[in-house]
């Protein structure tokens, strides 16, 4: 049966099939293939396995493998063993150099699949898919059609269509294989060495060439581990499969050379066998294999009655045991034959060479003591896969084959070399991703948030909230964090950090299950960046931390905009002298107009907030060299943003203000999607002078700073513009229950006052009585700040 285009069809001309899929090839070729595409139609196909509704002509054996083959978790963990987290990614690979690397699709791949392994074609062509691939099958001609039905069916369940045109299976003869891989980039066969040298004559120069031939497994065995345990699972894992696979067992070697050890061993062995083998429906040989096991069964025989050579032969109908007593091996007649052999430890290398392309896997059978020793000199000898005897059969998810990862094989490593100085703020060359579409969701608060159960794939949790409100935590896989804290690096790297001189002292809090000191910490690494961790002081003391940063001639600080501002005031002479700091990067809030300008006179050129993020939602944006404070690049590589009406779940228009609603594509402990993070913003238009494509939103004031006092509301935004300097409100009760308001300014009292008194709504409470008002004369660095984040809120209300 052929499959073209997504049609399955019973009969075809193979050469205007040829001719449609060459036309339409190198369109295929110029169009990237999501793997999110391939693994969301295989979890819908194997959803579809499960039905009983799906007519397709599978054992329940069969159609259970599938399903765990097609399991998205195990597709997803293949992906990352064999080709990393962002295989698709062109990086850099070091932050100083402009050499950047990704793996990318061989191109077309044809697959000549043998008639053995019902499953295997289906099964290669999807791992093949996950690469990125165009892939055209010869399913062999025991087929009946099979693979062409598996691959509809899984073609069926992508709703993008995408796949149709990346999956055709063409059933022609052994005489058009040439024709079929005239085009391909990569050839994958399995089968004998004679099969696979015919296919390799035909294909085209430069085309790689994958071949999957036959392997040899066995078992290794120390004299003090053939338990009657041990011996029954090794006849297990002989019998299960009849030899047939090539993980199946073909010879015992025992780690001694006394013929009555082996011929113990032996004797156990058959008992094995005698309590085992009937356990197991036995495959009946042809006449042809049935007349080799009796070859290499007699020859053994003769060779130990007429040339005297140490020996025996157990045998039963179905089974039998050949022990000859040399090294001399030689592949298994298989069907349940397995031959024992004398092979002491220190000639395991030696007796294997020969063998030694074709090696696959060893069960090692042995105590704890010696495990290490035997498995270091089995693999040095060739052996690519060790396991325990009951499961030489069974893989793990992202196990490497025959030594190697298919994916890799399947799969170009290649470059990108740029002039020092064209995009040197650019971590990688990738495409700016396309926004999901998220509308008809429900957009998620803060409240929803924090009740919604975390799932198992939570590891690492951090405070969320404490400026106001009651703390709750936000929880992160690992494999999260490394990429939400990827991408962070990526986007300071664009904001102007530079590895290759710049010194970073980190001034975050620490402690308290709050995550800045942290997560800046993980960035500073996967920049590869001197750094000094230095965190906040839990005192206004900053002397060491001014000491430090002239004796490490430290270049950047990162940190909240209190600590940077209180580190400039109070060691303000000695920073001055020295003069080194080039960069701060901020987190938080916005610094004020004075805390830059003391800065400045300490010679700072560049001040900016960096990255804007939640604890919740993780990094969002990032600023660039190009744009001003305040403008953001969306860290599209993790986020999604939409920017929708301040009171209708509708996108803004234009340079619109609006929420701002966040989903993130990279996180799997908790969902975050339509996060309404609290804040407005506007999308910038065109281009950035950086070079950067990925979308632009300047950040503007929180939504709702409203605040209800009385019976009116006092706008925080508004409030600002009346005093234009720091401020902090304290909101309480009075003893006779009035509202009081304390706020805490730098300015002279009565100057404060006035400044209010030109604010009419909150006047208008001062005045009737509804609000006491209290001034606090401070300076900035006596506010209270929020002991976990060290941030210095703008409002606490204490208010009951």
């Amino acid at each position: 049966m052929y499959l073209i285009n997504g049609q399955q069809h019973d009969v075809c001309n193979f050469d205007n099939a040829l001719e449609n899929l060459e036309a339409q090839l190198a369109q295929q070729l110029s169009t990237p293939l999501d793997s999110h595409t391939v693994i969301e139609a295989a979890a819908h196909f194997a959803l579809n396995l499960r039905s009983a509704d799906i007519t397709l002509p599978l054992t329940i054996e069969q159609r259970q493998a599938l399903i765990d083959f097609c399991e998205p978790q195990a597709l997803r963990c293949k992906m990352q063993r064999e080709l990393g987290t962002q295989p698709g990614s062109l990086r850099r690979f070091d932050y100083r150099q402009a050499r950047f690397e990704c793996w990318s699709p061989l191109g077309l791949v044809v697959h000549i699949t043998p008639g053995n392994a019902p499953l295997l074609a289906f099964c290669a062509v999807l791992e093949s898919l996950l690469a990125g691939n165009v892939n055209w099958l010869r399913p062999s001609s025991s087929d009946q059609g099979l693979t062409a039905s598996l691959l509809g069916a899984l073609l069926q369940c992508d709703p993008s269509g995408q796949l149709a045109g990346y999956v055709a299976v063409l059933p022609v003869s052994t005489a058009k294989i040439a024709r079929l891989c005239k085009r391909a980039n990569g050839v994958a066969a399995w089968g004998g060495e004679a099969a696979l040298q015919a296919i390799r004559q035909q294909i085209p120069t430069g085309c790689r060439w994958i071949d999957w031939g036959h392997r040899i497994s066995f078992v290794y065995l120390t004299p003090d581990a053939a338990t009657p345990q041990g011996l029954d699972a090794v006849a297990d894992e002989v019998c299960r499969l009849d030899q047939q696979a090539c993980s199946s067992p073909q010879w015992l070697l025992v780690d001694s050379d006394d013929p009555q050890v082996l011929r113990d061993i032996g004797e156990r062995l058959t008992a094995a066998f005698e309590r085992r083998a009937g356990q197991w429906p036995a495959l009946l040989p042809t006449s042809q294999e049935a007349a080799q096991i009796t070859t290499h069964t007699q020859m053994a025989r003769l060779a130990q009655s007429f040339a005297e050579q140490t020996g025996h032969v157990w045998s039963a109908p179905g089974w039998r045991i050949i022990w000859t007593h040399n090294r001399q091996l030689t592949p298994s007649p298989l069907f349940r034959s397995v031959l024992l052999h004398p092979v002491p430890r220190a000639l395991i290398t030696e007796t294997l060479l020969p063998w030694r392309n074709v090696l696959q896997s060893c069960a090692l059978l042995c105590g704890a003591a010696q495990t290490g020793e035997l498995a270091r000199t089995l693999i040095g000898a060739g052996v690519t896969r060790i396991a325990p005897v009951s499961s030489i059969h069974d893989g793990y998810d992202g196990e490497p084959h025959d030594g190697v990862y298919a994916l890799q094989r399947l799969s170009r490593r290649v470059s990108v070399s740029l002039p020092a100085d064209v995009l040197p703020n650019h971590a990688t060359l990738d495409r700016a991703s396309l926004p999901a579409t998220q509308s008809g969701q429900p957009i998620m608060d803060k409240a929803t948030f924090v009740t919604q159960p975390l799932n198992a794939a939570a590891r690492l949790y951090f405070r969320s909230g404490g400026s106001s409100g009651t703390p709750a935590l936000s929880a992160y896989s690992y494999a999260d964090f490394h990429r939400q804290m990827r991408a962070t690096a990526d986007g300071l790297f664009a904001a102007g950090l530079d590895p290759a001189r710049d010194r970073v002292m980190n001034l975050f809090f620490c402690g308290g299950l709050y995550g800045g000191f942290l997560s800046f910490a993980k960035v500073l690494e996967l920049l590869d960046i001197p750094h000094l961790p230095m965190g906040a002081p839990a005192d206004d003391d900053y002397r060491e931390i001014a000491e430090m940063i002239v004796s490490q001639r430290v270049t950047v600080l990162i940190g909240m905009p209190s600590t940077v501002h209180r580190l400039f005031l109070n060691e303000r002479q000695r920073l001055q002298a020295y003069g080194g700091i080039d960069k701060v990067f901020l987190g938080g809030e916005h610094l004020s107009t004075q805390s830059r300008e003391l800065l400045h006179s300490c010679g700072v050129p560049s001040i900016r907030s960096a990255i804007y993020g939640s604890v919740d939602a993780g990094p969002l944006g990032h600023a660039c060299q190009a744009t001003d404070d305040g403008v953001f690049h969306l860290l599209s590589d993790t986020q999604h943003l939409e920017i929708v009406g301040l009171d209708v779940d509708e996108p803004v228009t234009g340079n619109q203000v609006g929420r701002l609603l966040f989903t993130s594509i990279a996180r799997e402990a908790q969902n975050v999607r339509r996060y309404e993070v609290g804040d407005t913003g506007r999308w910038i238009s065109g281009p950035c002078a950086c070079g950067l494509t990925s979308p632009r939103f300047e950040l503007l004031q929180r939504h709702g700073k409203l605040i209800r006092i009385g019976s009116d509301f006092i706008s925080l935004s508004e409030l600002e513009e009346h005093l234009r300097v720091p401020f902090q409100l304290l909101l309480g009760h009075a003893p006779d229950g009035l509202e009081r308001m304390c706020l805490r300014i730098g300015i002279d009292a009565a100057d404060a006052r006035l400044r209010l008194s030109r604010y009419p709504t909150l006047a208008t409470l001062i005045e009737t009585g509804l609000l006491h008002l209290d001034v606090d004369v401070c300076a900035v660095e006596h506010f209270t700040r929020n002991r976990h984040s060290g941030k210095t809120p703008i409002l606490i209300d204490s208010r009951s």
